[in-house]
């Protein structure tokens, strides 16, 4: 396999590639030759002062063993191999926990900061983490503090080799290494998100203030998670029900400069003491944006609103246990008038602006045309110990997605104008379930098997345009993965089937102009294979090298899409004259991940990769725009090739200091049209990010802890791997590339017992006029301006 990146920029940017290759490591973990005999030792001190802390509480979470320290602040487990939750706490001193995978004799020190807050008793409960075979990477704590406020796909670009395809300043699809939508899941507590994947401006339906952790898995992993995950996987994780009596809860407040942007989510838990197996939790979530302010002027009808819930129950048990869950996701987004012109000339003059010809002042209004959506999300699930052996897990849950999309302009009847019904109208409900059976470790060996199953169906009301046709969406699958694991071994292999049943019912004229009905039939079968390998040569370095093989059927979107929405024009594969029938995506994937880790001063990862996609599906402009009733839109159609995508993702931190950390992340794709020989269009690109922190630790004072103050730099280079003769391909040439600067600084504030976190951010603080080559409406606005953020919240 061969990694060359053809095309690479001058000699500016190789020198930054090799100052974050040369700076960013690669990981690794320790192992013994006993499986459950392995050492887990070190201590615990005061972060400040050093001083040993005797008597400090050691849990593991897993195995819910615990020790105390002892006078010289030592503690020491024996433990089987595996990834465990450390947790250690000490009166007058937050509490930390922290990952650990043990292999071998393991020694891992902690450093507590002072707190004054009362630590109250806790009944823990805990279970063993499946050991990933792919590279992961994780979104929590201040980390993903410093992202609310923003939607979950712009929230993920905080992770090395995740971009978005944007559509404004409020919708974001999440893309990996290259690839998005379709082949990108995402899975929202548990339950694979279904919702109207059939537009690039369609965000995913989900309310970021509900997770405590995001987790991307990069690559393919379409054996656990079904045949469209050939580009990765979005995990959305809430933090587990409360295992401790009583109430608490968690008040977050953000607040945004540049477009008046306000947003409150609150959550309160709580487990009763007479009832000590139930335990509970509500959420709930308020946003608002008004219009957005680019460098200059106002960019008209940019506001959005967001109103959001969740509930969740849970009933558990040593041997089994139950848990409800229900979630709302509600939203208005408006879409940027500019895009609606009435002629090709018009839309050229449109396209040709430096600003847009319509903006306005600020303002909360959001006028046609704009987006109403609804997700609904409930899930049911349990699990019950099969006695020693293993355990067995269920899942079943129901969504419903109503989307609604009204043009800028009323119809031209009067009556129907009149009723301010939306032009396109679409309810999508999806019913799945799943059944999982692990097996405890035996002879080093770990099994997962189980079955899952998706029953869907897509309507449009009546009255509304037939965007997407009437469409049911049949998948039976089953899966089987085996772990192998010992000293400084990890080996996995999987295997998954999928059988797929696609039934379309649409309208259609004949060639002397009667109406008839077509329904169409599709039946796939996707076969999934993958193969993983994970080798710790040290106790710093850890490597992994995962492969994967998978089919993927078209769906509906990319055969029938017709017509206008959201101000631009779609044609599905099967309706382009002279296109023959589309195939399933057939994807081998394969990277190395390395990642060097535990190390008081450098730590960081680097993630080399290859997927090559046979008859790879996508979308690419029609020229000259197709010209309908509503006016001359921007037009995209569906076309089918072969695919190679090569990367390499890095990041890392260097400790320069006690006090200050160095942080670099960088990411390039590289994707050719194999079978055209030309670049593949509409793809990310090189972009790299550095910051310097500093945390006041040693200056703290009773009332204000973790101060910190952070400078932070991004760049984006112009796209210049693009198809040859682009400008006879798209409406615009990729735009200039622009470096961003950010400011941030925050402190945890006691309000009495209480702890609240201040943060105050601004970004692009220069003010910079830019375009980014992934948004939508890149052609006719620019980004966003400068942005202060201040955010608040308060743990009760």
């Amino acid at each position: 396999m061969s990694f060359r990146f053809p095309g690479t920029p001058g000699a500016g940017w190789q020198g930054l590639w090799l100052l974050l290759l040369l700076s960013v490591a690669t990981l690794g973990h320790a192992q013994t030759p006993s499986e459950c005999a392995l050492s887990l030792s070190g201590r615990v001190a005061d972060h400040e002062s050093r001083a040993d802390l005797p008597g400090a509480t050691v849990v593991v979470l897993e195995t819910q063993q615990a020790t105390q320290t002892d006078a010289a602040g030592n503690f020491h487990f024996h433990l089987c191999a595996g990834l465990y939750h450390v947790q250690v706490s000490f009166l007058g001193y937050q509490a930390e926990t922290v990952e650990l995978r043990l292999e071998r004799a393991l020694v891992r020190n902690f450093q507590l900061h002072p707190n004054a807050v009362a630590l109250r008793g806790a009944t823990v409960r805990g279970e063993r983490v499946a050991t990933p075979a792919q590279p992961t990477a994780t979104l929590s704590g201040q980390a993903l503090q410093q992202t609310r406020g923003q939607a979950l796909g712009e929230a993920l670009q905080k992770i090395s080799g995740v971009t978005a395809i944007q559509t404004g300043p409020s919708i974001f699809k999440p893309m990996i290494h290259g690839l998005h939508s379709n082949r990108i899941t995402i899975l929202n507590n548990g339950v694979r998100q279904e919702g109207q994947q059939w537009g690039q401006e369609h965000g995913p339906e989900i309310d970021p203030f509900i997770a405590s952790r995001l987790t991307v898995v990069k690559g393919a992993a379409s054996v656990r998670y079904g045949s469209d995950a050939i580009g990765g996987v979005v995990l959305v994780e809430p933090k587990p029900l409360p295992d401790s009596v009583g109430i608490g809860g968690e008040l977050n407040l953000v607040g945004m400069s540049n477009n008046g942007l306000g947003a409150a989510s609150g959550t309160v838990e709580g487990k009763l003491r007479r009832l000590p197996a139930f335990n509970w939790r509500i959420q709930g979530t308020a946003k608002r944006a008004g219009t957005m302010r680019a460098p200059g002027y106002y960019l008209k009808n940019s506001g959005f609103q967001e109103y959001d819930f969740s509930a969740a129950a849970g009933w558990r048990k040593d041997n089994y246990g139950l848990e409800a869950f229900y979630s709302q996701y509600n939203t208005r987004i408006g879409i940027l008038p500019a895009a609606h012109v009435g002629s090709p000339t018009d839309l050229e003059l449109a396209i040709a602006r430096t600003r847009p010809l319509e903006t306005s002042g600020f303002s909360y209004d959001i006028s046609r045309a704009y987006q109403q959506v609804r997700h609904d999300v409930a899930k049911l699930t349990g699990f019950l110990q099969t006695g020693d052996v293993g355990r067995l897990t269920a899942t079943v849950a129901q969504q419903t997605d109503f989307r609604d999309e009204y043009d800028k302009f009323r119809p031209r009847n009067d009556n129907l104008a009149s009723l301010n019904k939306p032009e396109l109208s679409y309810t999508n409900r999806t019913s799945t379930g799943e059944l999982q059976w692990e097996h405890h470790r035996w002879h080093n060996l770990t099994c997962s098997v189980g079955v899952a199953g998706t029953y869907q169906f897509n309507r449009y009301a009546a009255g509304s345009r037939q965007f997407i046709p009437f469409y049911t969406n049949t998948t039976v699958g089953a899966f089987w993965i085996e772990k192998w694991q010992h000293n400084k071994w990890l080996l996995e292999a999987g295997l998954r089937l999928d059988r797929r049943d696609l039934q379309v019912k649409r309208g259609d004229r004949d060639s002397t102009g009667s109406f008839f009905v077509d329904r169409t039939r599709f039946q796939y079968t996707t076969p999934a294979a993958s193969l993983g390998a994970t080798f710790d040569p040290s106790t710093h370095l850890t490597l992994n090298l995962a492969a994967g093989l998978t089919r993927r059927a078209p769906a509906a979107n990319e055969r029938y899409s017709d017509g206008v929405h959201n101000a631009q024009y779609e044609l599905g594969y099967d309706l382009v004259p002279g296109n023959g029938p589309l195939a399933p995506e057939t994807a081998l994937n394969i990277g190395l991940t390395a990642t060097w880790h535990d190390n008081p001063r450098l730590n960081g990862e680097i993630t080399v990769y290859q997927t090559r996609i046979t008859d790879f599906i996508y979308q690419v402009p029609i020229l000259p725009p197709v010209i309908t009733i509503r006016g001359a839109l921007i037009s995209w159609e569906y076309q089918q090739t072969d695919a190679t995508f090569r990367g390499i993702d890095v990041a890392g931190t260097y400790q320069l200091g006690p006090q200050w950390l160095l942080g670099a992340k960088g990411s390039l794709v590289r994707a050719r049209d194999t079978r055209q020989d030309e670049w593949q269009i509409f793809m990310p690109a090189d972009r790299a990010e550095a910051s310097l922190r500093y945390d006041f630790a040693d200056q703290a004072t009773a009332h204000l802890r973790q101060r910190y103050v952070q400078l932070g730099g991004y760049a984006v280079a112009r796209q210049t791997r693009v198809p040859d003769n682009y400008i006879e391909r798209d409406y615009k040439l990729p735009p200039a590339g622009y470096a961003l600067l950010g400011l941030e600084a925050g402190t945890t504030l006691y309000w009495g017992r209480l702890p609240l976190e201040i943060s105050v951010a601004g970004s692009n603080l220069l003010n910079q006029r830019y375009r980014d080559y992934l948004n939508r409406y890149r052609y006719f606005a620019d980004e966003m301006g400068r942005n202060v953020t201040l955010r608040l919240s308060l743990k009760l």
